[in-house]
């Protein structure tokens, strides 16, 4: 964290003090302990050049199925993502901001599970390498 220990244990506090008032889920923890630290993965970063990838991903799947409903993750993802664009800081009340938290946890979690899946697959074909 580039801080002193007492510094360290003053911000683990606050994020800890932070996480009990919003009653956030274990996942949704473990990914802001992940930012504060800076070990959030290159391609987490949300950008226009990535979001231009999902764009094209989804009609690429749209291409080969039509009927395969997976291309609506990335839609969606989509969607929040220039939604996110827009919302300013008077939208947010102290309702809104508990619906929000509650429904990100959910999707946090699906997300974990999702990249938890990936990481299995990706040490499989790892392993098979060697």
């Amino acid at each position: 964290m580039n801080c002193s220990t007492q510094a360290a244990r003053s911000r683990r506090a606050e994020l800890l003090k932070q996480h009990l008032a919003v009653q956030g889920s274990q996942t949704r923890l473990r990914a802001r302990v992940k930012e504060i630290l800076g070990e959030n993965d290159a391609h987490q970063v949300v950008t226009s050049e990535n979001m231009t990838k999902v764009v094209a991903h989804v009609d690429e799947l749209l291409e080969i199925d039509p009927q395969d409903a997976r291309h609506l993750f990335w839609e969606e993802m989509k969607r929040i993502f220039y939604a996110m664009r827009e919302v300013q800081i008077e939208d947010l009340d102290e309702e809104t901001m508990d619906e929000f938290m509650t429904t990100m946890d959910a999707v946090s979690n699906v997300l974990y599970r999702i990249e938890k899946r990936r990481k299995g697959r990706e040490a499989k074909t790892e392993k098979l390498r060697f």
